[in-house]
């Protein structure tokens, strides 16, 4: 298609490409999925209560946002490759209690015992964890061994504290 006059339309037929304003959606199937290095910048759309997301080996800007579905339960996890680890900020907000709690993670820290923070946990009606439908988890690996993590989760738990999203698997 040629350009319209004008220039309304500069990308030409490029404008239906991935990568130009549009996201690529994985939507994994029940049980254990694993995302690859070639699904960096895709929006993972959790629709599983217990899935669990494998992560490809941290490679420095890989990222993915994840979106829950529908509310997750005990089971519900993100696994970091064997050696690599995660770090950041997790807020969690109660849908009971006005109250929230964090969980914050520092990259040295993390890299230190990349074991004691490999996986990242969910269950919504926890007072330790959060994970609501419509929740987001965003992931960005920063070097080869850390991804970082940062969201703002709901959690329906009576008084959540000491949360404990980030941990070993």
């Amino acid at each position: 298609m040629a350009n319209p006059m004008y220039g309304q339309n500069k990308f030409d037929d490029d404008a239906n490409v991935f990568g130009v304003g549009k996201t690529n959606v994985l939507k994994p199937a029940a049980g254990t999925s694993t995302v690859s290095a070639n699904d960096s910048g895709s929006l993972i759309f959790l629709n599983d209560a217990d899935g669990v997301i494998q992560l490809p080996p941290a490679v420095a800007g890989l990222q993915y946002k994840v979106v829950f579905g529908i509310d997750t339960t005990a089971g519900c996890k993100i696994l970091a490759t064997a050696g690599d680890c995660f770090f950041g900020t997790i807020i969690v907000n109660s849908t009971t209690k006005t109250k929230s709690s964090a969980q914050s993670i520092d990259h040295a820290t993390a890299i230190a015992t990349v074991a004691s923070y490999d996986t990242l946990d969910f269950t919504h009606d926890s007072n330790t964890m959060g994970g609501k439908a419509g929740d987001v988890v965003e992931l960005i690996c920063l070097d080869s061994d850390a991804w970082m993590v940062s969201g703002a989760l709901i959690s329906d738990g009576t008084d959540p504290d000491a949360i404990a999203i980030i941990n070993a698997s």
